[in-house]
């Protein structure tokens, strides 16, 4: 099979365009969000602190519902997950741009609305890719789940760009922009119910297993991918919370700037994406996710070294390379090595480590409010690249013993 038969035969797929492009929307509009929430917090409290954990709210309910929330959409109808999702972000953009408008808006009010929005990547994670799994042929699963982190990279390129203009030109409109788009993906989830009403085939295999983590955890690249997770999301992505106070302290650049600047990371991230979309060999997945991950923390240690604008845009946009091979091989890994009837549950377990991200953002936030922002990153990213060191070889240690 061609891959362009390949990626016709995906497209082809009942149910696969409508959540696509949901994943597409979610990805612009949280990164749209997140830059535009941490302007105005900071402008508000010139608290980097709270910067960062407004960063780290929006991926908190992950660590307290994830694992359930996945575990459940392997026992229920996945789109129902994905349209309550839909519909919680569609309520906090909506009340954002209420509270904005009517220049009643507080920090509370933004960490409140963050944790809310969370609750909705919460239902979606778990469900979305790995309903993607299901409609999919198993031969095009890794190609699905490509083209989906390709989208949802462009997203987080063109998310922060729109973020900086309207940051510039309409602040208080911004929230009802991305509002827009979430009512399109509102719409999508609804579309998925008339396409997908008789073509799920995957999602029949529903024999039980009664321990889906201990059943899932002895697979070493599973395993793997949870450690190299939780490693990122505690020392590495936390970090990119305080480029906009690098921007604004360091660099003393415009928002227009600062936007093209965090979106330096997500062009990066859809370059990558787009030359490793669809890889099937599973040694070079493999050997994506892990390098991936070093590149990211490597590129974010030099980073926090740099006082140069041009400079600073180049290390985010070579970091963005590194977390294309690290988000997309994630969602491939779990997705095309996981038995269809314990998706959602590895979904859900890799939401729970993502979900950890909060203790990060305290980690760094304190860092950086006790000395500078720059050495809360180069700190937070030479103790993960450390830990990650530690942890793969105690991992590789651990795998040997069992086959032994």
């Amino acid at each position: 099979m061609t891959k362009n038969t390949r990626f016709t035969e995906t497209l082809n797929t009942y149910g696969f365009v409508p959540a696509w492009i949901i994943g597409g929307i979610s990805s612009f509009c949280r990164f749209f969000e997140v830059l535009v929430s941490a302007y105005v917090i900071f402008n508000l409290s010139e608290s980097a602190l709270l910067v960062a954990l407004n960063s780290g709210l929006r991926v908190a309910p992950l660590l307290a519902v994830g694992s359930i929330i996945g575990k459940y959409s392997d026992k229920f109808d996945k789109r129902f997950f994905i349209n309550f999702s839909t519909l919680i972000f569609l309520t906090s953009s909506l009340i954002a741009f209420i509270l904005m408008i009517t220049n009643l808006i507080e920090v509370w009010h933004l960490l409140s609305l963050s944790f809310f929005s969370g609750l909705g990547w919460a239902f979606e994670f778990p469900s979305r890719r790995s309903f993607m799994g299901d409609i999919l042929k198993s031969s095009n699963v890794s190609l699905g789940i490509g083209m989906d982190l390709t989208i949802s990279n462009f997203g987080r390129f063109i998310g922060p760009v729109a973020a900086g203009i309207l940051i510039d030109y309409f602040l208080d409109y911004s929230f009802v922009f991305s509002s827009s788009f979430y009512l399109v993906s509102f719409i999508m989830s609804l579309l998925i119910f008339k396409t997908t009403k008789k073509n799920i085939p995957n999602s029949v295999e529903k024999y039980k297993v009664s321990s889906p983590f201990k059943s899932l955890i002895k697979n070493h690249m599973f395993r793997t991918v949870l450690l190299v997770t939780i490693v990122c999301n505690i020392w590495a992505f936390p970090t990119t919370s305080m480029v906009p106070v690098i921007a604004e302290t360091i660099l003393k650049v415009n928002p227009t700037l600062l936007g093209i600047l965090v979106g330096a990371e997500g062009a990066g991230c859809l370059i990558g994406s787009l030359f490793i979309a669809g890889v099937k060999n599973r040694k070079i997945q493999s050997l994506l996710f892990v390098s991936g991950s070093f590149i990211f923390l490597i590129s974010i240690f030099i980073f926090s070294l740099s006082d140069i604008y041009i400079l600073s845009v180049i290390l985010l946009f070579f970091g963005g390379l590194g977390v294309a091979g690290f988000s997309t091989m994630q969602s491939v890994i779990i997705v095309d090595r996981t038995a269809s009837n314990l998706r959602g549950s590895a979904m859900g377990y890799l939401s729970t480590t993502i979900g950890v991200q909060p203790f990060g953002a305290l980690n760094v936030g304190i860092i950086c409010s006790i000395f500078m922002p720059a050495s809360g990153i180069r700190l937070s990213s030479l103790q993960g690249l450390v830990l990650m060191v530690v942890l793969l070889a105690m991992s590789e240690l651990w795998q040997r013993k069992q086959t032994n």
